[in-house]
């Protein structure tokens, strides 16, 4: 028996022709077209805090601005208004969107990751916890503004969890998200693509299909960020900076020397990828390559 889609509630599914990784194999739905995983077998916070790419992020992030965060802030949409980053990890866009003047709160149900986030920013209106328990919380509250960038694809619940973002925004807000195309060429396939990180795999047609069946009207969706630095990333893996930050730690002596070992190590790193990752860009461009990142701005119904 195949499994129903879990962003329109279809029975029309078929195994797609994406590889999955066992136990998980991937279906595709027949009406929305959204790739899922079966089983969908979500990951909690800890899970989280114990891999190698977050722990890197949430000890050594370079605080750069994501190319998602960069599309958010050309459209400034409700500016000045109260915006919510949900999944805010380490908190780059909160510090600014706050600086572009929004009033701004945000969830990671990363603990390491909210630590870093108030440590790095100042913001305290940052808490550690899942949608669910954020809209127990706030029930009455709303916002003009609700952003969730790289956040879709982790969820189980797809359907779910856009109707409860749609319960937060205020009549007339507005909705931000970023998800990994499914569509991009060239398709590589990356380590974190893969359940249980990723659990559903989006195009433009089945993200425009579940953001318009829970009543938002697209204003903006554009696909960018070429794959130069993520492929590179994952080409480049030598593993120098885990082992270094190992060898850190309280049972392996040597904490404070192999910390900044291990910061220097990941800043070399980013540096070079990013001085790499242009004449591989343009060689990507030149094949036809799209960018890996689909980005969608809508607005919520006028109701009250």
């Amino acid at each position: 028996m195949t499994p129903i889609c879990p962003a329109c509630k279809a029975d029309k599914t078929s195994l797609s022709k994406d590889a999955g990784r066992p136990p998980y194999r991937f279906y595709e739905c027949g009406e929305c077209r959204l790739v899922f995983s079966n089983p969908m077998q979500p990951v909690n916070g800890r899970w989280y805090s114990r891999q190698a790419m977050y722990v890197v992020r949430d000890n050594f992030g370079t605080g750069e601005l994501q190319w998602n965060h960069r599309q958010f802030l050309k459209d400034l949409p409700a500016a000045g208004g109260r915006l919510l980053d949900v999944g805010c990890g380490t908190g780059e866009f909160l510090a600014a969107a706050r600086q572009a003047g929004y009033l701004v709160s945000g969830f990671d149900f990363d603990a390491e990751a909210v630590k870093t986030a108030r440590q790095r920013t100042g913001i305290n209106e940052i808490t550690t916890g899942d949608l669910a328990q954020f809209s127990g919380k706030e029930r009455t509250r709303r916002f003009d503004v609700v952003t969730a960038f790289e956040v879709l694809e982790h969820s189980p619940e797809p359907d779910r969890f856009l109707a409860s973002l749609t319960e937060l925004i205020a009549p007339n807000g507005y909705l931000a998200i970023s998800v990994p195309d499914r569509e991009r060429r060239p398709r590589i396939r990356y380590d974190w693509d893969f359940p249980p990180n990723h659990l559903t795999r989006w195009s433009r047609g089945s993200l425009a299909h579940i953001i318009q069946r829970n009543g938002l009207r697209i204003v903006r969706m554009e696909s960018g960020w070429r794959q130069g630095e993520p492929l590179l990333h994952q080409t480049l893996q030598f593993g120098l900076v885990t082992r270094l930050m190992g060898a850190g730690s309280p049972s392996g002596g040597g904490r404070g020397v192999s910390r900044h070992a291990a910061s220097t190590a990941y800043k070399v790193k980013s540096a070079a990828v990013k001085i790499l990752a242009v004449p591989v860009n343009l060689g990507l461009s030149a094949i036809g390559a799209t960018g890996m990142t689909l980005y969608l701005l809508a607005q919520k119904n006028n109701v009250n």
